[in-house]
């Protein structure tokens, strides 16, 4: 049986890119939609320094074991991770971003191998049908997140500090 794995999804999202780049980049961002709750309600998160951008961290521990996470990579479509489970199962993520219209299409690729001994082709198959899943999940939490976002600030765009502020005196 074979020991390395892959998963890969993808969603249309229509949002502003930055918006979606800042809800992956960001850890602090990612309770709004991480799906890893849904999957393990075990499961604590510790965000580490810094916890956004280049180099961000975080950790955590479930039911299931212990891992970390950081951001390796980023450029203006790319955000890519190392991740290290249970001190001997590396992933390597990258989430992809591609403008498609006014939407952006962003695309999840993961991919591992499973190293535990005599189990690993099992191991292999179970991980990629978890990560196919969750990475499912996650994506629709992103769009639904970023697409809620998109239309508040649509509905509320932010004031033009050049606009004088208009003011109703009354007068007695």
């Amino acid at each position: 049986m074979p020991q390395h794995y892959q998963a890969q999804k993808s969603v249309t999202i229509e949002a502003d890119r930055k918006a979606i780049s800042s809800l992956i980049s960001d850890f602090n961002h990612w309770k709004k939609w991480s799906p890893w709750h849904k999957v393990d309600p075990t499961i604590k998160f510790t965000l580490g320094e810094p916890n956004s951008g280049l180099g961000a961290h975080q950790t955590w521990q479930s039911q299931w074991g212990f891992g970390e996470m950081t951001i390796t990579t980023i450029s203006e479509n790319k955000i890519s991770f190392n991740i290290l489970f249970n001190q001997d199962h590396i992933i390597n993520a990258t989430i992809t971003q591609q403008a498609n219209g006014a939407a952006v299409d962003v695309i999840c690729h993961v991919e591992g191998q499973a190293n535990t001994p005599f189990l690993s082709g099992y191991m292999a198959l179970l991980s990629e049908y978890v990560l196919t899943n969750t990475i499912t999940l996650g994506l629709n939490n992103i769009k639904t997140v970023a697409q809620l976002e998109h239309e508040k600030q649509k509905q509320n765009p932010p004031e033009d500090p050049m606009q004088p502020a208009i003011t109703q005196v009354n007068s007695l």
